[in-house]
């Protein structure tokens, strides 16, 4: 499997086709590196095929990892790892989350992540895609959620 971006691989301009609408390849990649939350995918032999870019990763990711063994890339909890991909693979589970603190040497905090099972329109396993969240980003915001007026919008998300 090629490495780079999806626009890299079948042209920037390429339209790419969903259910729910159409998107430029190029414009799919800038917004997936926007996404406030990083992503990753393994596929259905465990082999570790992709992950999101996001410039403010929880998760330190190395392209090297790319087409490693999944259990490979997490020895301490390797046999974890292969329960929940077994219970994906067996039907057993389709969802797996949980909460953390941040990794010694960073600042307090916590980090949530979820595993899920993709699976085709007939329910054949295709991988496990991974989505992990610095739950920091959402606590302690004051203001307003939903802004009344432009003035308000501009007060509570001042740049």
């Amino acid at each position: 499997m090629s490495e780079g971006k999806l626009s890299e691989l079948i042209s920037p301009e390429a339209i790419v086709n969903f259910e729910t609408g159409a998107i430029k390849a190029s414009t799919l990649d800038s917004i997936i590196n926007l996404l406030p939350f990083e992503m990753g995918f393994c596929d259905a032999d465990d082999i570790f095929r992709w992950y999101s870019n996001n410039p403010d990763r929880v998760h330190g990711r190395r392209k090297e990892a790319i087409g490693c063994h999944v259990l490979e890339l997490h020895p301490r909890v390797a046999h974890h790892v292969e329960k929940l991909l077994n219970d994906f693979r067996s039907g057993a589970r389709d969802d797996w989350e949980f909460w953390f603190p941040k990794r010694s040497g960073e600042e307090a905090g916590q980090i949530y992540q979820k595993f899920m099972a993709v699976r085709d329109e007939n329910g054949k396993y295709l991988g496990c895609m991974d989505v992990t969240v610095n739950i920091d980003l959402f606590q302690g915001k004051e203001g307003k959620n939903t802004p009344e007026t432009i003035d308000e919008f501009i007060a509570v998300n001042p740049k």
